[in-house]
């Protein structure tokens, strides 16, 4: 008889994301895959291969759930300078319920030198961000002429508040590179 899938596949997502995301790839063992599934090893391989194409799933569910769905909620009903502000301030602050920081920027840091798939979707990602900023840059009365420039900064201040989060939540550092967004938008 053939393997039947008896779960949701969503849940099991969001479960091997987070165990990824508090223990990194290499820290993340296929034994706390299954303990943070329920499912077994079995399902696990037969269901999404191995431990690194249910990273690349896990890591892709996650751009498009917190990536991208955050932007697409801080940008609903808040015009450009507003919309990003939020979104600082609401990094800063970050979820007690999850692990800190940002997947994608740790996976950024542990994996992208050495694997040129998991660099690409980083890259992208963390382009998308940057898109989003200067959007929101260009919205507004009188959109600032480097609006691609304040961009990057805004991409680095916010990987640096991400690592920041990660390391110390209530890192000093943190309320700092806030005033330094602040300043950015004027």
């Amino acid at each position: 008889m053939p393997w039947e899938k008896t779960y949701d596949e969503a849940t099991v997502l969001e479960a091997a994301m987070i165990a990824f995301w508090t223990h990194g790839y290499q820290g993340t063992s296929v034994a706390d895959l299954v303990a943070a599934t329920g499912l077994n090893r079995g399902s696990l391989y037969a269901g999404f291969g191995n431990k690194r194409a249910l990273f690349l799933r896990a890591l892709r569910y996650y751009d498009q759930t917190y990536r991208s769905g955050m932007l697409d909620q801080f940008r609903e009903g808040r015009e450009g300078k507003e919309a990003i502000l939020t979104i600082f301030e609401t990094v800063a602050r970050g979820d007690a319920r999850m692990p800190g920081g940002c997947l994608m920027v740790q996976t950024a840091m542990e994996l992208s030198p050495h694997d040129p798939e998991i660099a690409t979707i980083v890259e992208g990602s963390m382009a998308e961000v940057e898109a989003f900023f200067v959007t929101c840059l260009s919205q507004g009365d009188t959109p600032p002429p480097n609006a691609v420039e304040i961009a990057k900064v805004l991409q680095g201040l916010m990987i640096g508040i991400l690592v920041m989060t990660r390391t110390n939540r209530d890192s000093p550092s943190v309320p700092a590179m806030l005033g330094q967004v602040r300043n950015l938008l004027g």
